[in-house]
């Protein structure tokens, strides 16, 4: 009887998985064919674009008052007020999908982020190839961003850069469990320790940015974190392989102000 409970909980879980991740899509309105990084469907087209329910992208549009990301992160103003980051990750069966601009994965149920006050629930995690935000002029190999929402309005989306260095244990479960190369390849389970993703979540830049793909929708609180992650060579590759350039353009800080962490004497976490 425990054996069958189990398997329905379970088995009920991964329906959730496959419901959420449909709402999900819905919602964005977006899919593959709606914008790429290159070509006529580029980033300097996105803001003519729409997607598939007519929605137009022109969020996606520079202004001089536009909060646009990514950006690169130069001039910082350090903040005593600035907490650790309250996270909160709940083990849980994450499904992978490629969506055909990113490798996504959507959790089953759980992990969260208190932020201001305010509850934010994790909706998916994603990658892309290079870095999509720098640190002071420089990319990383890959960056991964940790998208959480509180509301239709309010997103909250943790991301790290990752350099070539030592294998990293939380991409070796992803790549284990079988990365989903192309649009039509099946959806993969997978069950990550998450708590083993982040590096240093108490050392982080912030400023209020946008999606970094179409709507460009500007919603997010940025939460960049300042240790770099490391993945080996070949897991490098391996993503490479499969996103491609999958990063948006620097956008323009205008009158922005990116606020950090105050460093922890004598020198701040290691930058490559």
């Amino acid at each position: 009887m425990k054996r069958d409970f189990a398997l329905a909980v379970l088995v009920c879980a991964l329906c959730g998985i496959s419901a959420h991740a449909q709402i999900l899509a819905a919602a964005a309105g977006v899919n593959a064919d709606d914008f790429a990084y290159s070509g006529d469907k580029g980033p300097g087209f996105w803001p003519e674009l729409h997607g598939k329910d007519g929605k137009e992208f022109s969020a996606c549009a520079p202004s001089p008052s536009a909060r646009q990301s990514p950006i690169d992160i130069e001039t910082v103003v350090e903040d005593p007020a600035l907490r650790p980051l309250d996270v909160s990750f709940v083990e849980a069966p994450f499904v992978m999908k490629n969506l055909g601009y990113t490798i996504q994965a959507t959790p089953a149920f759980g992990s969260s982020l208190t932020l201001d006050g305010r509850d934010y629930s994790l909706l998916q995690f994603h990658f892309h190839t290079l870095s999509e935000h720098t640190v002071a002029g420089k990319h990383g190999v890959m960056e991964v961003h940790f998208v959480f929402r509180h509301s239709d309005t309010d997103f909250a989306v943790i991301g790290m850069l990752y350099r070539v260095g030592r294998s990293n244990a939380f991409l070796k479960t992803l790549i284990d469990a079988g990365l989903p190369e192309k649009t039509t390849s099946a959806e993969v389970t997978v069950k990550p320790n998450l708590e083993k993703a982040l590096t240093d979540s108490s050392q982080y830049f912030t400023y209020p940015g946008s999606l970094t793909t179409p709507p460009c929708s500007p919603v997010v609180t940025w939460l960049v974190l300042k240790e770099w992650a490391e993945l080996s060579p070949e897991q490098a590759e391996t993503f490479r392989k499969i996103l491609g350039n999958d990063f948006r353009p620097l956008q323009s800080p205008n009158s922005r102000v990116v606020h950090a962490t105050v460093r922890r004497w004598p020198f701040d976490v290691g930058q490559p």
